[in-house]
């Protein structure tokens, strides 16, 4: 069994309604409120719901809304800038919306008080693009200058669970890279799993954070740094998307549903984040979400079966334990098939070309997925020519 720590998690509150107490999570941390969103979840209301809460319970707010679908560091840098024109003294940053608004927010927590150059460190190395690592060499190297701002999560998707961790993606804007930052101390302090908010999602984006959390589970459940903790979260995790995902995307105005759904992206995240991480499948995801602009969880979709076929062999046990989670044989092969039907059933199961890639673009993907460390955990490390074969049969 692989040695593991469990921290202690931030107060949650999972239920209709939830937002109802946010000011009460604020006034533990701070008196004021910086909000974080984007313009989809302003203009479908929800932001209003949330700020409404805060107004009613006197908290002080105001909103940012700057955040791309993959946030860059420009978004971070206007983002800083609105907050210290609000003032960064007894500040909170409460995060509404997906996976981009919370990694977008996490890194501005770090950047307002410090400079967005002195938190230029705590992007994660990249691995040279070879198949042997010299671990030595990736260990976070960011000294902070001030402490970070403290930030409280209300997730208005399903799916990146980005509210269980430190950590986040940031796209460089000068080459188009998605670089990794990792920081205990942006963390949200609280989170607000409030069900009634995710009901306007559409049925595509409710899909791509479904799979999105499919991953998450399967990922971890396969790591090579699994443990027990982690594979009860992400069994059950799969179980729950399985069931509730098609209807979720079926019909949106199911609040068991999203409910459901809700909590599985949540015990995925807690799942990977408890020390198994990811692996290949979302390293090969996130260069083509970086360079073409697709969704994170749909290229999750796209590449999930090519990989798990990839890693068949190494972990065939642990694919069995999640065809049977997912109502299919116990058998890996049952497992593959169960993950591509379902895809089928809630619309992702598209390709790399749908997504506006090309056979002349993957020696960009292939380098790009070796140098993300977030593959280090995957059962099966790959060559620089057997990634190479998982986009081409993904194309």
């Amino acid at each position: 069994m692989n040695a593991f720590t469990l921290e202690p998690m931030p107060v949650t509150a999972v239920g209709e309604g939830s937002v109802a107490g946010l000011a009460g999570h604020v006034r533990a941390h701070g008196s004021r409120c910086f909000v974080v969103s984007d313009p989809g979840v302003r203009d479908a209301g929800v932001l209003d719901t949330v700020t409404d809460a805060l107004t009613r319970d006197g908290i002080e707010w105001t909103t940012f809304v700057g955040v791309d679908p993959n946030p860059t560091d420009a978004n971070v840098a206007a983002g800083v800038e609105a907050l210290r024109g609000f003032g960064i003294d007894d500040a909170v940053i409460v995060l509404v919306g997906g996976g981009s608004v919370m990694d977008c927010g996490k890194y501005i927590a770090m950047a307002a008080p410090s400079g967005i150059e002195d938190t230029s460190l705590a992007f994660s190395p990249e691995l040279d693009d070879a198949d042997q690592i010299d671990f030595a060499t990736l260990a976070p190297a960011a000294v902070l200058s001030a402490p970070c701002l403290p930030t409280i999560a209300v997730p208005t998707t399903s799916g990146t669970a980005s509210e269980t961790n430190g950590g986040g993606l940031i796209t460089r804007s000068e080459d188009h890279r998605k670089l990794t930052f990792i920081n205990p101390d942006v963390q949200p302090r609280a989170v607000v799993l409030d069900p009634l908010l995710t009901v306007g999602l559409p049925p595509g984006v409710t899909a791509v954070c479904g799979m999105d959390a499919l991953t998450h589970a399967i990922e971890a459940y396969t790591s090579t740094a699994s443990n027990p903790y982690a594979d009860g979260l992400a069994l059950q995790a799969i179980r729950l998307t399985g069931r509730w995902l098609p209807e979720a995307v079926a019909d949106g105005s199911d609040v068991e549903a999203r409910s459901q759904m809700q909590v599985a992206s949540h015990l995925a995240g807690r799942a990977f984040s408890s020390g198994p991480l990811l692996g290949l499948v979302h390293a090969t995801g996130h260069p083509v979400s970086a360079l073409f602009g697709a969704a994170h969880g749909q290229t999750l979709a796209t590449m999930l079966p090519h990989v798990m076929r990839f890693n068949l062999e190494a972990v065939s046990d642990r694919y069995a334990d999640v065809g049977a989670a997912l109502g299919a044989d116990h058998d890996p092969l049952a497992a593959i098939e169960a993950v591509e039907k379902l895809s089928a059933t809630v619309g992702t199961n598209l390709r790399l070309s749908d997504l506006g890639a090309a056979a002349r673009d993957i020696d960009a993907l292939t380098t790009d997925a070796l140098r993300d460390l977030i593959i280090l955990n995957t059962p099966r490390y790959p060559s620089r020519e057997e990634v190479g074969a998982l986009y081409e049969l993904a194309m």
